[in-house]
């Protein structure tokens, strides 16, 4: 994937998104993201991501209790909690990409629309300090996606995710299994793993400090626009955060 083609399908969703109409954008962008949800085998995920979630609960769910243990010495050791790594979503990071998406972020923010956003570079920082503390990787394809949709259902709740730490480990290990099992993201390049990674996270950043500057301005139009617009990516996945709770069980209807 030539790197016009990777940048385009992602800026021409947010980017394009933030600076035209809402039914404009709609209308002119629907080819663009169809193209980039093949390119990370997300097309019709939702379906896929309720079954997952409604795998894992299974799999947590307690088994009939074991007869009582005579009591020995020494303290009891606690269960050790395993986490998934998903190495096939991972790449190998390289500052020469990292200069390339900067340059890219920079040339298509350079407006007065933007002035007073953070930088690139503080944009992905924020993403990564934002899920540090989950069990997220840097440098995970799947766990970027995970984030992604987590910032975005924030936006369209006007809610804090980190509420519902166990909601956050459940959506990242629910999506990246998803993206996982269908093969096409695992099957990129590092290079362009890492483009849509770094591209997601930024650009995630950036649309949530923008909601967070029309709160504060009480700007409601502005708001109402900047959320039917963030709304309408996930959706074209088969997945509508606006009618989703996060709960410890991750997304559920309702």
């Amino acid at each position: 994937m030539v790197i016009s083609k990777t940048y385009s399908t992602i800026a021409a969703i947010w980017l394009l998104g933030l600076a035209a109409g809402s039914q404009v954008w709609a209308q002119e962008n629907g080819g663009e993201l169809d193209s980039f949800n093949r390119s990370l085998g997300l097309e019709g995920m939702g379906t896929d991501l309720a079954n997952a979630e409604n795998e894992l609960a299974h799999s947590n769910t307690p088994s009939a209790p074991e007869a009582p243990k005579k009591a020995g010495p020494g303290p009891k050791k606690a269960p050790v909690k395993r986490e998934e790594s998903f190495s096939n979503l991972s790449f190998h990071p390289s500052p020469a990409v990292t200069n390339s998406v900067r340059a890219y972020y920079v040339s298509r923010t350079n407006s007065a629309a933007f002035a007073g956003m953070p930088s690139y570079d503080a944009l992905v920082s924020r993403f990564d300090e934002r899920f540090s503390n989950y069990g997220f990787s840097r440098h995970n394809i799947g766990d970027t996606v995970a984030g992604y949709l987590i910032i975005s259902w924030e936006i369209l709740h006007n809610a804090n995710a980190s509420n519902t730490p166990k909601g956050i480990r459940r959506v990242r290990e629910a999506i990246s299994q998803v993206i996982e099992r269908r093969g096409k993201a695992a099957n990129l390049s590092d290079e362009n793993k890492q483009k849509f990674s770094e591209l997601f996270k930024s650009l995630a950043e950036l649309v949530s400090e923008q909601s967070k500057q029309f709160r504060q301005a009480n700007n409601q139009a502005a708001e109402a626009q900047l959320m039917n617009q963030v709304a309408q990516p996930p959706l074209k996945l088969g997945i509508d955060l606006r009618k989703l709770r996060l709960t410890d069980q991750g997304f559920v209807n309702g």
